[in-house]
């Protein structure tokens, strides 16, 4: 696994100024980290205002003029970009290509581990 293997790496000297022994719980977090209950006593505007203030800003919209809220979100679209459909066309052609090949190296015998 990617961990173990930041762990171990985070155990070298030269390695050490990169923490990677500090980051390495994070690597399989899939969770979204700005998820709360409706419970939560504070909104994430909230929070941002009063960093704000506490940073000398003030903290309300009247001191951001030039601060974009998009309040209104539409459905666009969904699917890869014709770029990206081809990149992603070409990596799955790689893969079929790769697992045939495995399978005729097997049945050949010619499959180690």
């Amino acid at each position: 696994m990617v961990w173990r293997t930041c762990w171990r790496l985070g155990g070298f000297p030269e390695y050490e100024h990169l923490r990677l022994r500090a980051w390495a719980h994070t690597l399989c977090y899939r969770g979204h980290i700005l998820t709360k209950s409706r419970a939560y006593p504070a909104t994430h505007a909230a929070l941002r205002a009063e960093r704000a203030h506490h940073m000398g800003h003030g903290g309300g919209q009247e001191d951001f003029p030039t601060q974009v809220t998009d309040r209104h979100w539409r459905f666009v679209g969904s699917g890869h970009t014709p770029g990206a459909a081809l990149i992603a066309a070409g990596i799955a052609d790689d893969l079929a290509e790769s697992r045939r090949l495995g399978v005729e190296a097997k049945q050949e015998g010619e499959w180690r581990l």
